[in-house]
């Protein structure tokens, strides 16, 4: 099939996107630049820190991050740390770029309603005066895991929960369900 973008073969498909490795590169980053901007989540002067958890969304968040960036005054930090949605960061940082993804989202919701449980870690949320932002809360898990792999970044598989394991079900028999969910999830804010 051919690349949605320049028309050449496009060696990538996840769902219905079929992309060249070039292209969807450019996918990828410009969704990430996209919700930055709508959201207006960085800004000049901001004190981020990066939480490095080994995990393939770290890695091309820290790459995006840097990319996107490029010159703007920030000061990046990262540091080594597992990390559970809610858990608070100490330091002098104002924003927090946790190792997320849309699946990782998705998971949250389902397993928010299944358990009659609060959905206040939704999107991109605030512990005291810290904002943490899932700077790949529009990648897929797949997606990820490509980026990385096309970058050359060294990654760990990520153990899939059961509720993972019933969207990527879901998944193969209604393509688009992951981004659908997330949609309707982002519309209850």
């Amino acid at each position: 099939m051919k690349c949605v973008k320049c028309g050449k073969l496009g060696k990538i498909k996840v769902q219905n996107l079929t992309a060249c490795e070039s292209c969807f590169l450019k996918i990828i980053e410009k969704r990430a630049r996209k919700e930055i901007r709508l959201k207006k989540l960085i800004r000049k002067n901001d004190n981020i820190l990066i939480i490095n958890d080994g995990s393939a969304e770290y890695f091309v968040s820290e790459y995006l991050l840097k990319k996107i960036i490029k010159d703007l005054p920030i000061k990046i930090t990262t540091k080594k740390q597992k990390y559970e949605l809610g858990d608070s960061v100490s330091g002098a940082y104002n924003k927090i770029i946790v190792p997320w993804n849309a699946d990782k989202e998705d998971e949250y919701f389902l397993k928010s309603i299944f358990e009659n449980q609060d959905l206040k870690y939704r999107g991109h949320y605030k512990i005291k005066s810290k904002l943490y932002i899932k700077l790949l809360l529009t990648v897929l898990q797949a997606e990820v895991e490509i980026f990385a792999k096309i970058k050359g970044l060294k990654i760990k598989a990520r153990k899939k929960t059961n509720i993972g394991i019933m969207l990527d079900e879901l998944e193969k028999e209604y393509p688009e369900m992951k981004f659908s969910l997330l949609k309707s999830f982002q519309e209850l804010q």
